[in-house]
């Protein structure tokens, strides 16, 4: 893959999650945020699976221990940045939970740079302010004018400013993009599934599922299990 068409991956990835962000407002019937991630990210798993399997199977070196374990640090990570970001949709708009989600590309050169030791362009000093005068604009020149899912998408804009470095840092060191994908959606499928039992009472049923069940269609295997899955392919070659 050339670094144009990495590149047009990761536009087409915006894309797919851009439209999400209405299905995962409108797709909440009786779920809560857990209980949808979960939801939705088994839908995901489902759809890598193969490809991670096989992939494995091809594979000729093991994972080593340090690898291991941050693979289970992006999968702790990407649940958070997800959970957040869908606790935040239930208080927010559609468009305010897009634009502020997109903060997360001023937080990734200095993850980045702190993770892969790549110091940030002189461009990125620019481009920062002007996403964060974006942010300032957005809130009607004071912070206070946030609502509180306004702040959830921001916090969850922070952490996939971790997440996006650690993919990439990942995917290079092993290779193993679609098992990298499935682990992520692993852990936001069970992860999701136990808060929702815990501090949600559950997904309601096969009634509830079925209410939502275009939504989490669309999130689950168009967002999570196809963007997704674009993205982490993509940042091995850009």
């Amino acid at each position: 893959m050339t670094r144009l068409q990495a590149d047009l991956c990761l536009l087409t990835t915006a894309f797919l999650w851009g439209m999400a962000f209405v299905a995962q407002k409108t797709g909440m019937d009786g779920l809560g945020p857990m209980g949808f991630t979960g939801a939705r990210f088994i839908l995901s798993a489902l759809l890598v699976l193969p490809f991670a399997w096989r992939e494995m199977k091809a594979a000729s070196d093991p994972i080593d221990a340090g690898n291991a374990r941050l693979i289970a640090v992006l999968g702790v990570v990407f649940f958070l940045g997800v959970v957040l970001q869908q606790a935040g949709v239930m208080t927010t708009s559609v468009s305010n939970a897009g634009f502020l989600t997109g903060i997360y590309v001023v937080f990734v050169p200095f993850f980045a740079w702190g993770i892969l030791r790549r110091s940030p362009a002189r461009v990125i000093w620019p481009a920062c302010a002007v996403a964060f005068s974006g942010v300032w604009m957005l809130s009607g020149g004071a912070p206070s004018s946030l609502t509180p899912g306004d702040w959830l998408v921001l916090c969850s804009a922070f952490i996939y400013g971790i997440q996006i470095p650690l993919v990439g840092l990942l995917a290079q060191r092993t290779g193993r993009v679609m098992m990298l994908a499935f682990v992520q959606y692993m852990f936001c499928a069970v992860l999701g599934l136990a808060g929702a039992y815990t501090f949600e009472g559950g997904i309601g049923g096969w009634q509830v599922l079925e209410n939502n069940m275009v939504q989490i269609l669309y999130a689950g295997v168009i967002s999570g299990g196809i963007a997704y899955t674009l993205q982490i392919v993509a940042q091995r070659h850009t």
